[in-house]
């Protein structure tokens, strides 16, 4: 820990540990959400929660981005493709908050002094975020169950899930072990009581740096590029309990298949990776701008679970990343 450090004591001592009561300058004060975040009722709302939701996913998002793109901590090539997944799992999440409802309140955050430059205070930090996170998904479960919604509170569930994985492997790298609990932790009742915890990233504290603004979803799928995470359908939608419909992959009908044309532009206004080989591991050969196309002539499932599309001159490309024009259905899969 840096000497101007903040630990996660220090952040949880005023909340959820001791029960410290939220400052005067509160973020619902701060904002004008006393109403949103104080239910006459004590129990939150479905539109409090998706929203509180979003907020919290956007400044997951921001801070992720921050340290892919503005920080000295020495990360390792796998610890920067788990964060770049890890930034995908959050952007999917805040999209379909968006979808549902959800408003985030605030797009700007604050952090730490030298969060993003110390590798064991990114670690403790972004640990007490994403245990922030995990409890107010768990009462979100808790509530949207009893107002009569489980599908909803399935998803819930789904996210806090993906979110413990997030927890697990943050702790890794800051050298601590990854499975140190037997349950999730439920710290919360309800989904608005994480709001002390996260105030300071929304507000600003003392050594406390900011504010960082959200980067919106085209700069971050541009760092995302091929290293993102498998879209899964969200209990929601009426596919989701489909057998292993949640990943769709895209089969050909055999080599003797053949489209009779398919190209692939980027999906987004960035520059997608051609790799030697259909696996994120392998070379970077060249970038397929976002303004061209390319001939793909074959499919094949990697490891990762996508569809890779191999391009006519050589090199594959991940289909979750690009669009396809033509037949490209009936592609031969090698």
């Amino acid at each position: 820990m840096s000497n101007n450090g903040i630990s996660r004591r220090d952040l949880l001592k005023g909340g959820i540990i001791a029960g410290g009561a939220i400052g005067a300058a509160s973020f619902a004060d701060l904002f004008g959400y006393n109403d949103v975040f104080a239910q006459s009722d004590g129990n939150d709302d479905i539109a409090t929660i998706v929203s509180l939701a979003a907020t919290a996913e956007t400044f997951a998002c921001t801070h992720y981005y921050q340290v892919l793109t503005d920080s000295t901590i020495a990360l390792t090539p796998i610890e920067i493709s788990s964060l770049k997944g890890f930034l995908d799992a959050e952007l999917q999440h805040l999209e379909f908050l968006n979808a549902n409802g959800g408003e985030t309140l605030v797009n700007e955050f604050y952090a730490p002094e030298n969060v993003f430059n110390d590798r064991e205070q990114f670690s403790m930090i972004t640990e007490t975020a994403e245990f922030a996170f995990i409890g107010a998904y768990l009462a979100a479960v808790r509530r949207i169950s009893e107002l009569g919604n489980p599908l909803l509170a399935t998803v819930a569930a789904q996210v806090a899930a993906v979110e413990q994985e997030h927890l697990s492997l943050v702790r890794q790298i800051g050298g601590r072990r990854p499975n140190n609990q037997s349950l999730a932790r439920a710290a919360f009742f309800n989904t608005s009581d994480v709001v002390p915890v996260l105030q300071p990233f929304l507000e600003g504290a003392e050594n406390f740096v900011g504010p960082i603004a959200f980067p919106g979803a085209d700069a971050i799928r541009d760092i995302i590029r091929d290293e993102g995470v498998i879209p899964v359908t969200p209990a929601t939608a009426s596919s989701a309990f489909s057998g292993l419909g949640n990943t769709e992959a895209i089969e050909g009908e055999g080599d003797s298949a053949m489209a009779e044309s398919c190209t692939v532009t980027p999906r987004g206004s960035f520059n997608v990776n051609i790799r030697a080989n259909a696996t994120i591991n392998s070379d970077v050969q060249s970038l397929l701008a976002f303004n061209e196309s390319v001939d793909v002539d074959a499919q094949t499932i990697g490891p990762d679970g996508f569809t890779w599309w191999r391009v006519a001159s050589g090199g594959w490309v991940r289909s979750d990343v690009v669009s396809t024009m033509g037949e490209c259905g009936t592609l031969q899969s090698v």
